[in-house]
This record gives C-alpha cells, structure tokens and sequence, in this order.
C-alpha cells in the first residue's frame, strides 16, 4: 500500500515491510513504530544481518515484558524463505516484532508474504517539493531551529529535495538564525555545480588548467569551490574512518543515501588512497583563510596555487 493509505490505518501489526526510495520516510516510519511500541530498536543493517541470530532475538520471551523489535536494512530482498520464517516467529511470540526496510524498489517480489492482518508492506516513494518544505518546516518547529520559509525553499533547492541531506544541514545550521545568505556561504550542493569531476581529477594528480577553467565558468567564486572541496575531502575521511572500523563501507552506510555507483566507487578507492588527511585538512584552512580575509588581486590564482600544494602533498 501507499503512505497515504497507511497514515489512515490506526492499529499495530507484528511484522512491517517498509520499502521505496525514500530513506527519510522509511526512518520517520520505523521511529513511528517504536514510539508506539515504546521500545528501541535492534538493528541488523546490511552486512549486519544474520538469520539465525535474529532468528534467537525473536524467539526471546521476556519475564518483564519487555518488548523485541527487530530492524533489518539491506537494498536487495532476502531470501523468501528466510523472511517467511522470521514473520512467522513474530506471530508465535507475543513481544516480538519485525521492520524490514528495504532500500530498493525491489519489494514487488516479496510484498506477498505481508498480509494484513498480521503483517504490513508499505511503499514510499521521494518527496515533492511541497511534502519536503513541509518535513522540514515540522523538524525545525520540533527541534527550535530558527529557519524562515523562503529560506527552507531555498535548502531544498540546493539539496536537491534530498530529505536526509536536508535535516543535516539544519543540524549544522542550527546553532544560530538560519538566513538565505548564511546557506548560500555554507551549504554547497554537491551535485547540481557537478564539480566532482574536478575535485576527483585534484587528487588523482590530473593536469588542472583546462578542467578548473571549465570550473570556473560553473562556479567563478573561488571559495565557493574550495568549501565544495573540503566537503568532498571530508566525506573521503568519513569512507576511510568508517572502512578502518567495520572493515566494509558503502555510501548508505556513511552518508545515509546512496550515490551512483560509479561515484561511489571512485571515492572508495580516493578515501583509501590518501594518508595525509591531517595535512590536507591545514591545507584547506589556510585557503579557506586566505580567500576570506586578504584583498588578493586574482583569488581564482590564489586558488590554484593552493590545489598544486594539495597535489604535491599527496
């Protein structure tokens, strides 16, 4: 069923199929579930998830109570037999539950097994703009941020209605009036300049005059590719850091969306590439620094000057 569809349904069911491309309201959901349930969550995410450990967790009766509530994330469906049982051990055991989230539009080929009464599939589908403006207006009032309509217009734009990155650029903003001029200067778009070719061809070393010419006929603001950079650099130090952890990484897991999978390659191999993170990042500030508070004659330059640095340090 549809969301719409879903909101008019007032009852809890023992298993959830929660599938589509939107992540945000496959989260906003989820939580819905667990406020009423009043419980947390036991997550199983991606590599995460083994079927006889969740088999245990579900067959688990407590004395107090106390209620279990599993949640399964992946992008591909598993296997039938698997979920099949698995619904079945939350109809078998009165304080289990079971949410599978299921990133892909996939979920066509196993909506069958939810049935009402007992279990639930719904499919969520991207916000529009006006769905978007309105989650964003509701987090802002739930959360205190000072953020102004026009100025939630224009996040969106920039995020390219991307609920998840939204709400995270409120976050960063939060900690004083968000303006439309204080997210022009601080929240760069990653796709719509579409300068990752740029900042890919910098740290694979390639010749920079023709491709920051380009660039700079996109984006003639210097500073505003620079703290695009950083962003980017960042993002790989996230990749490395979360590899160096967990021994596997995607960009769902790090980023909480996921890119292209030609993009997400190339930055998995730049992330594990790079060794000098702390250098690059000094680098980056003295630009920053440079740009912001010296009359250069040619900040354009001045700029690529420091991206020659960047390549040397390397």
């Amino acid at each position: 069923m549809y969301k719409s569809q879903f909101d008019k349904i007032n009852k809890l069911f023992k298993s959830y199929l929660f599938w589509g491309d939107s992540l945000y309201y496959i989260q906003k959901y989820t939580q819905q579930i667990a406020s009423k349930l009043n419980t947390t969550l036991q997550k199983y995410y991606f590599e995460e998830y083994d079927f006889k450990t969740i088999q245990e967790v579900l067959k688990h009766s407590s004395l107090f109570g106390e209620i279990n509530l599993v949640v399964i994330r992946n992008d591909k469906p598993l296997p039938k037999k698997e979920l099949q049982t698995l619904i079945s051990l939350t109809q078998k055991f009165p304080s289990s539950y079971l949410i599978y989230q299921l990133l892909s539009n996939e979920g066509k080929k196993i909506t069958s097994l939810f049935k009402e009464p007992i279990a639930v599939e719904v499919r969520f589908f991207k916000p529009n703009f006006y769905e978007a403006k309105s989650e964003l207006i509701q987090y802002a009032q739930k959360e205190n941020i000072q953020i102004d309509e026009k100025s939630v217009e224009y996040l969106l734009y920039l995020v390219e209605n991307d609920l998840e990155r939204g709400i995270k650029e409120l976050e960063k903003l939060s900690f004083e009036p968000i303006t439309p001029n204080r997210i022009k200067e601080e929240v760069y778009p990653l796709n719509p300049l579409n300068l990752e070719e740029l900042y890919i061809a910098i740290l694979n070393k390639k010749p920079l005059s023709k491709i920051l010419k380009k660039s700079f006929e996109q984006e003639p603001n210097a500073l505003r590719i620079l703290l695009g950079l950083q962003n980017f650099i960042k993002q790989l130090f996230l990749f490395n850091t979360h590899q160096k952890l967990h021994s596997t990484v995607s960009s769902q897991a790090v980023l909480g969306y996921r890119l292209p999978p030609s993009l997400e390659k190339e930055i998995l191999h730049l992330s594990s590439s790079i060794n000098n993170y702390s250098k690059l990042f000094f680098l980056l500030q003295e630009c920053e620094y440079k740009l912001k508070t010296t009359t250069a004659n040619d900040p354009q330059a001045l700029l690529l000057s420091y991206l020659m640095k960047i390549q040397a340090l390397i």
